[in-house]
Order: C-alpha cells, then sequence, then structure tokens
C-alpha cells in the first residue's frame, strides 16, 4: 500500500466513510477518489486541483495529501520547498537515482541550460 491508499485507508477506517462522501464533498468523481485509493503504482502525482479536492473531501490540509502523493509517485519527501513543483520533484527524484555518470550529464546540460538563460535575459 503506498503513502497517499494508506491516507485514504486510515481516513476511511477513522470516520467509517464512503468513497463516494469523500468524492461528493471535495467536488471530486467517485471514480477518482477509488482509483487514488486503489491503483498503488503511480507515476507522477495527481493534478494539483485533484490534490486540493482530495484534501477538502478528507477534510485535511493539502499539504498532507500532496506530501503523500509524491511519497506515492516515488519522489523523496525531502524536496525544497522552492521546488515543490511536478519538474523540481523528477529532478530531485532523478538525482537519487541516476547513476554518478548520469548525474555529471544532467549537470552539464543544466549549467547549459543556465548560461542560455542568461543570455536570454541579457538581450
Amino acid at each position: 500500500m503506498n503513502a497517499l491508499q494508506r491516507l485514504i485507508a486510515d481516513y476511511k477506517a477513522d470516520t467509517g466513510e464512503s468513497y463516494a462522501k469523500i468524492a461528493e464533498r471535495g467536488g471530486l468523481p467517485t471514480s477518482t477518489v477509488h482509483s487514488l485509493a486503489t491503483v498503488e503504482s503511480r507515476k507522477q502525482t495527481p493534478h494539483p486541483d485533484t490534490i486540493a479536492a482530495l484534501a477538502k473531501g478528507l477534510r485535511m490540509p493539502p499539504s498532507r495529501v500532496r506530501s503523500a502523493a509524491a511519497d506515492a509517485a516515488g519522489y523523496p519527501p525531502d524536496v525544497p520547498q522552492e521546488m515543490n513543483t511536478e519538474e523540481g520533484r523528477l529532478i530531485v527524484s532523478a538525482f537519487h537515482t541516476l547513476s554518478e555518470e548520469r548525474k555529471r550529464e544532467l549537470a552539464r546540460r543544466a549549467r547549459f541550460l543556465l548560461m542560455e538563460q542568461q543570455e536570454s535575459d541579457s538581450e
């Protein structure tokens, strides 16, 4: 069971509420809540609007649901606030999983993009 599934399961166990009730309160389709609660493998986090709606349905802060969703998608939990975006979490996750050679390649490409950005900003 991933972190998002556990969060939803714990909420249901504590409140006795159904997926339909959670979905209704959050303004989501029941099928979305059911999918988030039952699909083990997640390649990415749900859309921010879905996270916000699920948080409302679960009566908890969006940051808590966002953290569980990021964990379920395989992103490390220690993402700095300024990188707390889909792209930022992907970069952090890549850094934690890439070989040393690929990390050097990622850094080389980042330097290139930064130089390109600086040139563009100075025009």
